[in-house]
């Protein structure tokens, strides 16, 4: 064992292993995953009227722009909020089943299944780099 300084010892954090719990966290995603068709339901018609209000737009007389694009501002805005809410629900499940991924292979690492781990950890996907 090697000596470790004394700003080392004083300074250095501590590894800790994350405490995740498989079963909460997998229902959190399946959760997510069964709502998915609401937000979709929820988006899809407001990106159809903002497809419509560009198509009128590239059409329409000068006179009328001005309200198109304030109807796309709105409809924009709403668009925007729900999709960022979406995004963050997207990502926060990803980096659920990220960890979830990692304690699997803590587990099958602790129970002797070192070539399982090996090998998935060469694959790209276990690499976690989306």
């Amino acid at each position: 064992m090697t000596k470790k300084s004394w700003w080392q010892k004083h300074f250095a954090r501590e590894e800790q292993q994350e405490k995740i719990d498989v079963v909460k966290d997998l229902d959190a995603i399946v959760e997510y995953l069964e709502e998915i068709n609401y937000d979709v339901k929820s988006i899809l018609p407001e990106l159809k009227k903002l497809m419509e209000l560009e198509k009128e737009r590239k059409v329409a007389d000068s006179s009328v722009t001005h309200i198109n694009l304030e109807t796309q501002a709105s409809i924009l805005d709403k668009l925007l909020e729900k999709y960022e809410f979406f995004q963050n629900d997207a990502d926060i499940n990803g980096l659920r089943l990220k960890a979830i991924a990692n304690q699997f292979l803590r587990n099958a690492k602790k129970h002797g299944l070192t070539d399982l781990v090996k090998e998935k950890k060469e694959d790209k996907r276990w690499k976690f780099f989306w």
